[in-house]
């Protein structure tokens, strides 16, 4: 979750902590609670689980895990989340995004798309967003803004949300999309989640123009 979130959560007096889990950990892993917060971080591992990181950034998880799938073979000990992030000294956890949705800039630089869509929808204007710059340069974005928002809003939006991000993983441009991402244009799972490789291929033309104009503008 999207800090500014949290903070305005608190602002408003409400008791919102954030948590982290999967269902093949018997769902919650960690949770951050009125004793032990610490904004940006997904909290502490509950006494259930043991929770490391390969030296890839992967989490991986032991303790009170599942037995594997019906079917297949026994789960991995300990279970590899797919999620990347840290542990720092103190215990608490941080999860920076999925390890398959990582891309690679054109600078070599790994960006967790995640953590900058988190900050965009954290934008009052902004319904949904895709980011997109494997290969690239620097970061773009599809947007789908929340009714009677225009251009420009957005635009400041998205300026808003640079300011909180690293250059490498600022974005550059960004364009609207066609319709709000569905589960009927196959765009989002039944939970919501992006399908990023059906965004991709849908975009694909609208995002190589993007690139282009800039390159036609500089050379």
């Amino acid at each position: 979750m999207a800090p500014g979130l949290l903070a305005r959560a608190a602002s408003l007096g409400l008791p919102v902590y954030e948590g982290y889990g999967l269902s093949e950990c018997t769902s919650v892993l960690t949770l951050n609670t009125p004793g032990a917060n610490r904004p940006g971080s997904v909290g502490r591992p509950l006494p259930h689980v043991t929770l490391a990181v390969a030296s890839d950034g992967e989490i991986l998880a032991d303790g009170a895990t599942f037995l594997g799938y019906c079917g297949a073979e026994p789960g991995a000990r300990p279970w590899p989340t797919g999620d990347i992030g840290h542990i720092d000294a103190e215990g608490y956890v941080h999860i920076n995004g999925r390890k398959k949705d990582i891309f690679v800039t054109s600078y070599g630089r790994n960006v967790s798309p995640e953590w900058i869509e988190a900050g965009l929808i954290a934008e009052p204007s902004i319904l949904q967003a895709w980011v997109h710059g494997e290969s690239r340069p620097w970061v773009c974005a599809v947007i789908t803004p929340r009714a009677g928002c225009h251009d420009t809003t957005v635009s400041a939006a998205v300026a808003r949300a640079n300011t909180r991000l690293p250059a490498y993983a600022q974005i550059g441009k960004w364009i609207r999309s066609r319709a709000p991402f569905s589960c009927a244009s196959g765009e989002l799972t039944a939970n919501g989640r992006l399908r990023r490789q059906m965004l991709a291929a849908r975009y694909q033309s609208a995002i190589a123009t993007l690139y282009e104009k800039e390159h036609h503008e500089f050379s």
